[in-house]
């Protein structure tokens, strides 16, 4: 009886050493796993829509900027943040703490999108259209018909104008060594869309120029500083060719003119314009605002080249900064005439500007000597131009000769290489008649 119980005694402390040893051994794997557990995360709660200072090119991309105060605890390696679905992750850069790699939800936005306007340089020569597929072939939307393009033919591609596009949201993981603290992240990219353009609204009987700025498609950016610059970055997509990257030029673009709301400052050869007051959008609208107003100096000229003689006006920029090229809309005191696009007018330059057609002036030609013989040609035209307006009409009349030798004209022609031109004068229901006639050897 002793024995069996020294003999259970003696297997209790057995136990109880068991025990022990197993219970120190928890508390040291217990202490182990505290010690590599996951590193935890800091995460930006401003979301994909962050924005201090959004600049829109005139191209439908989008630098956006914007700063974060974050607080890196004691066990925080990484940052993450999101971006909108159509940032280019090219071009992302994050400052402010030591940064260590950056990885996104995405391995890249693609830089080519369908409906993009792209320029695509070959061996042979350059094609623009709208950019449609890319597999064996690079497919192209140009005149009405579609270009194929070998892909081992592209040399480079140059994105004239991007298309917007949706998906989901890109998740932004930054790790970094940054010791413990209150830090300033400094994010910034580049995205498709929005975009804006100028509008010109010009009043014939006083010259007056007011200017609106459209920005098309915006996204829900918040309290921020816009900056308007007329023109785009130069984006090209090049080599090796089937692994894209963007590169950023500088390349000139117009300017607009100095404005009561937007402030104009030129950096190299971009022209920007910041508007003074903190602003916010909502996602999906189109925004107009007022840009700048001045008087014009406009100059009224009837012209004829073929078909309607042309009402048009010459504008002269005698503002203080060139003008982007956009739509102008001209009025008589309240009364609308008519539209068209003007290029970009630098100072002191000039556009031609169509506001509509003179149907009580008629002009027609007539083809009244031909011969045609081997190796050579005669022709000679016939313009008569009739004034059924009720005074009398000073009109602008142009012809393209080819580059061919002038015989003849009647009354003299000025020619500016294969071009000739006359000034006329006709009186109220009276016509007058232009001859003229070229000829060709070869």
């Amino acid at each position: 009886m002793n024995d069996s119980m020294r003999f259970s005694a003696r297997k209790l402390v057995a136990l109880l050493c068991i025990v022990a040893v197993s219970a120190v051994g928890i508390a040291f794997a217990a202490m182990r796993f505290t010690n590599v557990s996951p590193t935890s995360s800091t995460m930006i709660q401003t979301g994909e829509n962050a924005a201090d200072r959004v600049t829109v090119y005139g191209n439908g991309v989008t630098f956006i900027e914007y700063e974060e105060t974050i607080k890196l605890e004691n066990d925080t390696r990484t940052v993450q943040f999101y971006l909108p679905s159509g940032a280019l992750t090219d071009t992302l850069t994050v400052s402010g703490i030591d940064v260590v790699k950056v990885s996104t939800s995405e391995e890249s936005h693609p830089i080519i999108e369908r409906g993009d306007v792209i320029t695509v340089y070959t061996e042979d020569g350059a094609y623009t259209g709208k950019f449609l597929s890319w597999d064996t072939m690079l497919l192209l939307e140009a005149n009405n018909g579609t270009i194929m393009i070998p892909g081992t033919r592209i040399t480079k591609i140059v994105l004239t104008e991007v298309v917007q596009v949706q998906g989901p949201k890109i998740l932004v993981q930054v790790m970094t060594d940054s010791p413990p603290g209150d830090y300033q992240l400094n994010v910034s990219f580049l995205m498709r869309g929005p975009k804006w353009k100028p509008t010109y609204f010009i009043d014939l009987e006083t010259s007056y120029l007011q200017c609106w700025a459209t920005i098309e498609n915006v996204e829900s950016w918040s309290n921020f500083t816009l900056v308007l610059v007329s023109g785009g970055p130069h984006i090209v997509y090049s080599g090796p060719i089937y692994q894209p990257y963007i590169q950023l030029y500088e390349v000139s673009f117009s300017a607009l003119s100095r404005s009561i709301d937007f402030t104009s400052s030129t950096t190299d050869e971009y022209h920007e314009y910041t508007y003074e007051a903190k602003l916010s959008f909502e996602k999906g609208t189109t925004v107009k605002l007022p840009l700048f107003n001045g008087t014009v100096s406009l100059r009224q000229e009837y012209f004829w080249t073929d078909g309607e003689v042309q009402n048009r006006y010459h504008v002269n920029n005698t503002l203080d900064e060139p003008l982007a090229a956009g739509i102008v809309e001209f009025y008589r005191s309240k009364a609308w005439m008519g539209e068209d696009s003007i290029a970009y007018t630098p100072v002191n330059g000039e556009s031609i500007a169509i506001v509509n057609y003179a149907y009580d002036i008629k002009v027609t030609a007539t083809v009244t000597k031909s011969i045609v013989e081997s190796r050579y040609q005669d022709q000679g035209i016939n313009i008569t131009i009739q004034n059924y307006k009720p005074a009398r009409v000073q009109i602008l009349i142009q012809q393209d000769i080819n580059g061919y030798d002038l015989v003849s004209s009647t009354p003299s022609a000025t020619r500016v290489g294969s071009t000739l031109s006359w000034i006329m004068n006709v009186d109220t229901n009276s016509t007058a008649t232009i001859y003229y006639e070229w000829q060709h050897n070869w």
